[in-house]
C-alpha cells in the first residue's frame, strides 16, 4: 500500500530545557533519538528525551570502559560542565546497547562518555607531529552512527592546524589512532563527514574547496574547488548527495557530485556572519536553520521559501539546530548563542500523519525515509482527464436514452 500524506500543520513548543548557562554553539540528538546534548562555551548539557531531565555527569572520570582506574591524563581532564567544547558527535554500541558521546575541546582533546552509568570512559590526545601550541577541534563525525555486533567504530576529528586524525574505537573502549594526517595550505578543514562507503568528506571553510579522503590511507581520492567560497558550517543528506552550506549569503543546497548551486533559500539579509547551523527535517522536505533574529527558521526545500519562524524566547542569536525524525512526530531543538546568559533548549514538535507505519524505518535504521510526490500540474492533468471522460460517459448516456425514447414513438402512416 503506498501513503499520499501532507502535513499542514506547524510545528508547536512543546517543552524547554533548561541547564545551559551560556551561549549554545551545536546540539546533537543520539541514535534512538534516547539523548539531546548540547555544547559550547558554558560546557556540555545532556537531556534524557523520555523525561526530558538533565544527565548528570559522574564527578570522578572513568578510565576505561567498566573500570573504575582513572589515569593520569584523565585525572587533569575538567568534567564537561566545566570545559568549552565546540564538537561534538554520537555513537551507540549495539552488542551493550551503549551509547557514547563524544566531544571535541579547544585544546584538541577528544573525551568519550559512557552512558550506560552516564560516566567519562576516557581521554584521547593526538599525537601530534608538527609544533602547534593548541589544537582546537572543529569538527567530529562517526562511521557508523550505530554499529552491529562484534563491529567497530571508525572515529574523524578535523583541527584547527589543517590537520585530520582518523581513529578505530570499539565497545570495549579499545581506541586505535589509524593516522594524522596535515592538508594542503590554506585548507581549513572546518567539516568532516563519512560518506556512505566510509571515506572521508573534507569541506575548507575558505576557497570552495571539498576533498574525498581514503580513510584507510588518507590519500586524495578526488577534490572539487567549485564549492561556495566559504562555508562557516556543512550539514551532508544521509544519502550523501546534497548539502547545506551557511555562506556569506545565507543557507544554499548545492549538489555534492555535480557541484552546483541548487536552491537559495528565502532569508533576511545577515547582519551577524557567525557560523549557524541548518538541518534536513521531515524526510528532507524542509530545511531548518539558525538566524540572528531570535528564533530559527524553516524553509521548503523545493520552492526555497520562508515557512515558519520559530521563535527563541530569550532573544538574541540562534546558533545551533537539530532535528530527530520521532514514529509519531518530527522534533526540532534550537538553542541561543548569546555569551554569559542562560541559554534554554526549546523542543518544537510536529505531528506526522502517515497511513502506512512500514513508511517509516525503525529508530537507528540507515535505510532512507521515503516519500512519494507528485507534482501539481500532473495532478491537474489527471483531473481534467478524468474530467473528461466523465463528460464523454454522461453524453453517451443522454444519446442512449435519446435512441429508446426513438424507437418507442410510433411512426404515423
Amino acid at each position: 500500500m503506498i501513503s499520499f500524506f501532507r502535513s499542514k500543520e506547524l510545528y508547536k513548543e512543546p517543552t524547554t530545557l533548561k541547564g545551559p548557562e551560556d551561549a549554545v554553539t551545536a546540539l546533537a540528538f543520539s541514535v534512538h533519538g534516547k539523548f539531546l546534548a548540547a555544547v559550547g562555551p558554558g560546557g556540555v548539557n545532556v537531556w534524557n528525551m523520555s523525561t526530558h531531565q538533565s544527565v548528570p555527569f559522574s564527578s570522578l572520570p572513568m578510565g576505561k570502559f567498566g573500570t573504575s582506574s582513572a589515569t593520569s591524563a584523565t585525572r587533569s581532564t575538567q568534567l564537561p560542565e566545566k570545559g568549552k567544547f565546540p564538537a561534538l558527535a554520537w555513537l551507540y554500541f549495539a552488542q551493550r546497547s551503549l551509547h557514547i558521546l563524544l566531544l571535541g575541546t579547544l585544546d584538541g582533546q577528544l573525551q568519550i562518555w559512557d552512558y550506560i552509568d552516564e560516566r567519562m570512559v576516557s581521554n584521547l590526545e593526538p599525537t601530534v607531529s608538527v609544533s602547534v601550541e593548541k589544537l582546537q577541534v572543529l569538527s567530529l563525525d562517526v562511521y557508523p552512527r550505530e554499529v552491529a555486533f562484534g563491529s567497530h567504530a571508525q572515529i574523524v576529528a578535523s583541527y584547527t592546524s589543517r590537520s585530520v586524525l582518523v581513529g578505530t574505537l570499539r565497545a570495549d573502549g579499545d581506541f586505535k589512532q589509524r593516522y594524522f594526517t596535515t592538508l594542503e595550505a590554506g585548507f581549513m578543514p572546518k567539516t568532516v563527514r563519512f560518506d556512505k562507503n566510509g571515506n572521508l568528506l573534507v569541506f575548507s571553510m575558505y576557497g570552495g574547496i571539498v576533498t574525498l579522503l581514503d580513510v584507510q590511507t588518507g590519500y586524495t581520492l578526488w577534490r572539487k574547488s567549485d564549492a561556495p567560497e566559504f562555508m562557516a558550517t556543512v550539514t551532508l543528506d544521509e544519502d550523501c548527495k546534497d548539502f547545506i552550506a551557511c555562506t556569506t549569503q545565507g543557507f544554499e543546497l548545492w549538489d555534492l557530485n555535480r557541484m552546483v548551486l541548487l536552491k537559495e533559500f528565502e532569508q533576511a539579509p545577515i547582519s551577524l556572519s557567525l557560523p549557524k547551523h541548518a538541518c534536513f527535517s521531515e524526510w528532507k522536505t524542509k530545511v531548518i536553520g539558525g538566524t540572528d533574529r531570535a528564533c530559527a527558521e524553516v524553509y521548503d526545500i523545493k520552492s526555497g521559501r520562508f515557512e515558519q519562524r520559530l521563535k527563541y524566547p530569550n532573544g538574541g542569536m540562534v546558533q545551533a539546530v537539530a532535528a530527530y525524525p520521532m514514529q509519531d512526530r518530527f522534533l526540532v531543538a534550537v538553542a541561543g548563542a548569546n555569551g554569559n546568559r542562560a541559554s534554554d533548549v526549546i523542543l518544537w514538535s510536529k505531528n506526522v500523519q502517515v497511513r502506512d507505519p512500514r513508511t517509516i524505518p525503525e529508530p537507528g535504521s540507515s535505510d532512507k525515509y521515503h516519500t512519494i510526490r507528485i507534482k501539481k500540474r500532473y495532478i491537474r492533468s489527471m483531473t481534467c482527464i478524468l474530467c473528461g471522460i466523465w463528460i464523454m460517459l454522461i453524453q453517451t448516456f443522454i444519446i442512449m436514452q435519446f435512441s429508446d425514447v426513438r424507437k418507442t414513438i410510433p411512426v404515423s402512416q
